[in-house]
């Protein structure tokens, strides 16, 4: 080729232009790999299984958004139902990491068992409460209304050996009444269900499910019942799936995260410090 040629005038403007879209390739791949590195990795999570109490589910959804909210490393897997069913199943080999019991006494059990640490600690306390549907089909306008035709009226009760149904024996024991219980359900939310749904004109139930069922139920408090209530305790499996991570939400639920989630879905503060042991 000639050395006036039109190529070889340009030959040099070319490779200039070659190699300004080289060094710009390099600088995109460059900046592409600085913005991966860039991305935060994500929080590895551990699930805790917990079985709980079917009571407590609206403050554990509390303690599980919480968490979520602040991306924390514990997330919960939560198997609710009827304080005595849940014994049932642990004694039966159910695995799990934390439990929440209704009452002091199926954690007492669990302890003398061996089946949880021995650190069991009460988060909360729950009273019982009289539970009418919204449209009120037995027409009853108080608690003392409700015993005076409970004969006449279909009424729904926790079975005994559950604690709601431990506490509405209590009572019909300490006020001398008798609530003619139609139905005897293995937890708290079958009798809600039943009293939601208009299939008895009342039912017993704790005061939080109540409240947490907002406008589908009319609620009445029970008065003159001194011992109306009952204890949520927690604790940590004697051989937990996930020990460390275990450990971090018992230490959440005892603390002030805890007591604030219980707090907010309305339970009631846990017994005083001298009658939290389960000696």
């Amino acid at each position: 080729m000639r050395p006036g040629s039109w190529f070889h005038r340009m030959r040099g403007v070319i490779a200039l232009a070659l190699l300004v879209c080289f060094i710009a390739a390099f600088a995109l791949t460059a900046c592409s790999d600085d913005d991966t590195e860039a991305e935060p990795p994500a929080t590895p999570t551990t699930e805790v299984t917990v079985l709980a109490a079917a009571s407590v589910e609206p403050a554990l959804r509390r303690v599980d958004q919480n968490l979520r909210a602040r991306g924390a490393s514990v997330t919960l897997s939560t198997e609710y139902g009827g304080t005595s069913t849940l014994v049932s199943q642990i004694r039966s080999g159910r695995a799990f990491d934390i439990v929440i019991t209704a009452s002091r006494t199926h954690m007492a059990d669990l302890v003398d068992d061996g089946a949880v640490a021995g650190d069991a600690y009460p988060l909360a306390t729950n009273r019982l409460a009289l539970v009418v549907p919204a449209d009120n089909p037995g027409e009853i306008d108080s608690f003392d209304d409700f015993i005076a035709h409970a004969a006449e009226l279909t009424t729904a009760t926790c079975a005994e050996d559950v604690p709601c149904g431990e506490l509405a024996r209590t009572m019909q024991e300490e006020l001398g009444v008798d609530v003619h219980a139609d139905t005897e359900e293995t937890s708290v939310a079958s009798v809600m269900t039943k009293v939601r749904m208009g299939e008895v004109d009342a039912g017993f139930a704790y005061l939080t499910d109540a409240e947490a069922a907002d406008d589908e139920v009319e609620v009445f408090e029970i008065p003159d019942f001194p011992h109306n209530d009952t204890q949520i305790w927690a604790a940590v499996a004697a051989e937990p799936q996930e020990q460390e991570a275990a450990e971090q939400l018992f230490t959440l639920l005892v603390g002030e995260s805890g007591r604030t989630a219980f707090e907010e879905a309305g339970f009631l503060p846990p017994p005083a410090a001298e009658a939290s042991s389960l000696d």
